[in-house]
């Protein structure tokens, strides 16, 4: 049991604060981050390791599954690296990974790495115009596709763009490279937001960034010899690597999530003896709703994390009956500083008129609020505003906050958030999401949103439960708050890579 010991609630550091200012971070990370490229993590765990398993990857029909060792991880690695250096690639440039989510990918990404070069990630569903879009923007000449037609690669090179197949043919390659030394602030990483308040963003991640996550990932999530890993975050696969995690990927369609088969999915969980996993609410929604319907025994799994986007408590708490052999986290983060809070579910569920509970904010972090106003409901009189992070593993100019775009406040050591940029509006001291975390608690929600208009709030309900149940049910728990209408929807506008954030920009349309 020891790794459940390992994995549980009492391995992160609780540190009581106030808003009145910013933490002094305790023992950072940054203390512990050592400088140059990130892949030499990587390149020395897999090296020092070479027969031992660090990925599983599952077949097309996701029945079997393929072991690729350390050492022929590296030959992948070695193999890209030699054909992007006969593309002339040097360390700092730019190169976009055309690539679906598969073993390709993993090896091209680690490749561009290894030559002191930037990987860049398009935005989830990118069409190919997007895509062309992209090289402009950030000034990209190659870019890294699963095996390119002559046609294709034709009209690359009218547009200036250098095609590299992704694929790995058999052949001796050289394994006596090194990772190219790098400044440790040059960006190691281009990936992009999911857009939940516009238009996707590029996110610049650098390589002390990457090695702060990664160290406080570790922190908060202690990894052991053995440990299986079932990543749906592709942040989680870099820092497995260099963790010495094996990495099962879910035999998921990673372009739709959406489109996913839960029964082959927990199949997989039990066949690979799958012990901690990772998703968002919409892959575990579907995954529970199977398990409700054939219940089975998953005694391996000793820990699980959900994150991504508000995560609903009775989904968390599904999650805790589900498992019952496993510690539930709920995850708190975005792109540039992962993670930023961590709560230990238990059966002790948070008040939903409080907000959401995230849990404590990370010791590695310095936080502040840009205040907002007050609430009247919930935790009356509490100062509520945007909160600002800072540290070794936030992404922003050194010395900089990360505005994260939600708001909310600390209490008895507890990240409580209330809102979200773009739907903040206070309304009689209430936040939209503290309608939002009520509602959820009632059956017949599927999904809601509550949208913070100027005389008041609009909810919007996807689930089988009558406008007039609402109705009655925020009477009851919110009299005071003014309602502008309730409505049905068949669905709300969510976001392309979780599919379970909620696009307040386009509610305005419902």
């Amino acid at each position: 049991m020891q790794p459940l010991v390992q994995f549980s609630g009492s391995s992160i550091q609780l540190l009581p604060r106030t808003a009145a200012g910013p933490a002094q971070p305790a023992a950072s990370a940054m203390n512990r981050v050592q400088p140059g490229n990130y892949l030499q993590l990587i390149h020395d765990k897999l090296r020092r390791q070479p027969e031992q398993v660090c990925l599983v990857w599952p077949t097309a029909d996701g029945e079997q599954a393929v072991s690729y060792t350390g050492g022929e991880l590296l030959h992948r690695v070695a193999a890209g690296r030699e054909k992007l250096l006969a593309q002339k690639v040097r360390a700092g440039q730019a190169v976009l990974l055309a690539v679906p989510v598969s073993v390709e990918l993993v090896g091209g990404l680690l490749a561009v790495l290894a030559l002191g070069a930037v990987p860049v990630l398009p935005p989830a569903g990118a069409t190919p115009k997007q895509l062309m879009e992209l090289t402009r923007q950030l000034n990209i000449r190659v870019v890294l596709m699963a095996a390119p037609s002559r046609l294709l690669r034709l009209a690359a090179w009218l547009r200036g763009l250098r095609l590299v197949a992704a694929d790995c043919p058999p052949g001796p390659v050289a394994l006596d490279w090194v990772a190219v030394a790098v400044p440790p602030e040059q960006a190691a990483l281009v990936s992009h937001s999911s857009g939940s308040t516009g238009r996707p963003k590029a996110i610049r991640r650098s390589h002390a960034v990457l090695r702060a996550q990664h160290e406080t990932i570790k922190a908060a999530f202690p990894p052991w010899a053995g440990q299986r890993d079932f990543p749906l975050f592709p942040n989680i696969l870099l820092h497995n690597l260099a963790a010495g995690v094996v990495s099962v990927l879910p035999a998921v369609p990673w372009h739709n999530l959406r489109q996913l088969d839960p029964a082959r999915v927990v199949a997989q969980i039990q066949r690979e003896r799958v012990q901690t996993l990772t998703g968002n609410v919409c892959y575990f929604a579907r995954l529970l709703a199977y398990l409700r319907e054939h219940p089975v025994d998953l005694p391996d799994v000793v820990a699980v994390g959900v994150g991504g986007s508000p995560v609903p408590e009775p989904l968390a708490q599904a999650l805790r009956r589900a498992f019952p052999g496993a510690a539930v986290h709920v995850i708190y983060g975005s792109s540039e500083a992962e993670p930023i809070a961590v709560r230990p579910v238990t059966s002790e569920a948070p008040d939903p008129l409080l907000g959401y509970c995230v849990g404590a904010i990370r010791p590695e972090l310095e936080w502040r609020f840009e205040p907002l106003g007050t609430l009247h409901v919930g935790a009356a009189g509490q100062m509520v505003g945007e909160l600002w992070v800072r540290g070794a593993h936030v992404a922003t100019a050194p010395g900089q906050w990360l505005r994260t775009g939600d708001y909310g406040y600390v209490a008895a050591g507890q990240l409580y958030l209330t809102g979200r940029q773009g739907n903040a509006r206070l309304h009689r001291g209430v936040q939209h999401f503290q309608v939002e975390h009520l509602l959820q608690h009632r059956p017949g929600v599927e999904q809601v949103a509550a949208r913070a208009d100027a005389a008041g709030f609009t909810v919007l309900v996807h689930g089988s439960v009558s406008t007039e149940d609402v109705a009655e049910f925020l009477a009851q728990h919110l009299p005071d708050v003014p309602l502008v209408g309730i409505r049905r929807c068949a669905a709300l506008p969510l976001d392309a890579r979780h599919h379970s954030k909620i696009l307040y920009d386009q509610l305005q349309s419902l």
